[in-house]
């Protein structure tokens, strides 16, 4: 899938705040728009090559996007509004056992006071509500989420979890955006009530996957389903 439409090479200068970047271009400086509410520690390196891409309102006070990062030899995609995009494209394409049988995909479905990523239905199916997650952090080959404290990803879950009533299935789908990851874990030091969350609603019937990426400087592509330890 495509998710740079024109990529710009650029080599990462500093990050300002938790949404802005300085980078050079062609040895001209400017700031970068950072598409992703994570603390991105290691990825925020000085000096590391980024890809950007222009951003398409020419109004918009930061003239670039950081869309992925080139750390220890591979690209990261940065931008967490591409899983939602990739999950919809793999669900479409039928990748993942569980999206069998699905012929109908609709993007941000609200129900109740929450909204969702996906909704799939399929004719003799019962509907599925995903909720996709973002995973940019990988340490000694496990990925992790979240990153940073997140207490409205524990509450999706626990709505998730709420459905079980319901004549419906439900799945958390965890996307990691680069290819250096050999396990899935939640992130129980960052965010322990997220993790707690998380074993909760499994034990309740949600389904749980995850999948790696390999992302180049256009392109992002699912490799396979990862083994996850909650």
């Amino acid at each position: 899938m495509i998710f740079v439409a024109q990529p710009i090479p650029g080599v990462l200068t500093r990050k300002v705040n938790r949404f802005l970047a300085e980078v050079t271009v062609d040895g001209m400086a400017y700031q970068a728009h950072i598409p992703n509410s994570g603390r991105l520690k290691e990825l925020m390196t000085p000096g590391l090559e980024v890809i950007l891409e222009r951003a398409t309102n020419p109004e918009r006070k930061t003239p670039l996007t950081l869309k992925s990062v080139r750390f220890n030899n591979r690209w990261v995609c940065i931008d967490s509004t591409t899983p939602n995009a990739l999950a919809e494209h793999i669900a479409r394409k039928r990748m993942l056992p569980l999206f069998d049988g699905y012929s109908h995909i609709r993007r941000e479905v609200t129900m109740g006071s929450h909204r969702f990523d996906l909704r799939l239905d399929g004719e003799g199916m019962r509907p599925m509500i995903v909720e996709v997650k973002s995973v940019t952090l990988v340490k000694a080959g496990v990925a992790m989420f979240p990153d940073a404290p997140t207490e409205r990803g524990a509450s999706h879950l626990r709505a998730l979890g709420a459905m079980r009533s319901e004549d419906l299935d439900r799945m958390v789908l965890f996307i990691i955006l680069r290819s250096d990851a050999q396990l899935f874990s939640p992130n129980v030091y960052t965010d322990p009530i997220f993790a707690q969350a998380l074993t909760e609603v499994a034990r309740a019937g949600v389904h749980m996957a995850a999948v790696k990426c390999a992302v180049g400087k256009r392109s992002i592509r699912m490799i396979g389903p990862l083994a996850m330890k909650l």
